[in-house]
């Protein structure tokens, strides 16, 4: 085989595997991990199941390979950002725009049981933002730290919670609320009030200003 040919198999079976993923993300978000098999994110794809586990293997092995694509996408949106507030803003609205399926994804397993150890293990835009309140903490003045104080890491892990909630669960929980006229526009702008008031009230070391103008 030719180098030529060589590199058309190896983009043939990149583009074969993108779509194999596209297909087991979609649904994986559409109906949980534990209803979808590997035959049913075969025939979605449009390719034999013996290809699909030999590209990708099992389906544990499919979605953890979705989670790592996937791994830096919002982050990406906050670049090098090292205010917390403005990150955090960022890292929300790119996931609730752009990628709201894997956020699904991330709740949707959570809920139905799957251990994070069968996950990727790390998720970069939760590690940022533990890095950034935990630097905000330590920053602050003596006299705005109290033995109460919460730790850093869980007031980002009640946030997280608070989105991936929020991504899964929109289209219920507002009309459970009476809330039926309210755009997606002004809904992230809500949830996005809530999530930077909890952070302002719970982690001292944080600039009272509004992210938006930075």
């Amino acid at each position: 085989m030719t180098d030529e040919e060589q590199q058309g198999r190896e983009r043939g079976r990149e583009a074969t595997t993108a779509a194999i993923l596209d297909a087991a993300e979609e649904l994986f978000a559409a109906s949980g991990y534990d209803s979808i098999t590997v035959r049913a994110i075969a025939e979605r794809a449009g390719v034999s199941h013996a290809l699909v586990h030999r590209y990708l293997g099992s389906k544990a092995e499919i979605f953890r390979a979705i989670l790592s694509r996937n791994q830096g996408v919002m982050l990406a949106a906050a670049s090098d950002n090292s205010d917390l507030l403005q990150t955090t803003s960022l890292i929300m609205r790119e996931g609730l725009t752009n990628h709201r399926s894997y956020v699904r994804l991330l709740a949707d397993s959570a809920l139905h049981g799957l251990p994070y150890e069968q996950t990727t293990g790390r998720f970069a835009a939760v590690d940022r933002l533990v890095e950034l309140a935990e630097r905000a903490v330590a920053s602050a003045p003596s006299g705005d730290r109290t033995a109460d104080d919460l730790d850093p890491r869980f007031v980002i892990a009640c946030v997280t919670a608070l989105f991936l909630g929020w991504g899964a669960t929109e289209s219920w929980v507002l009309p459970a609320a009476g809330i039926r006229d309210m755009d997606e526009a002004e809904a992230i702008d809500g949830l996005e009030r809530v999530i930077l008031g909890i952070l302002r009230r719970n982690l001292p070391g944080l600039e009272r200003t509004d992210p938006a103008s930075g």
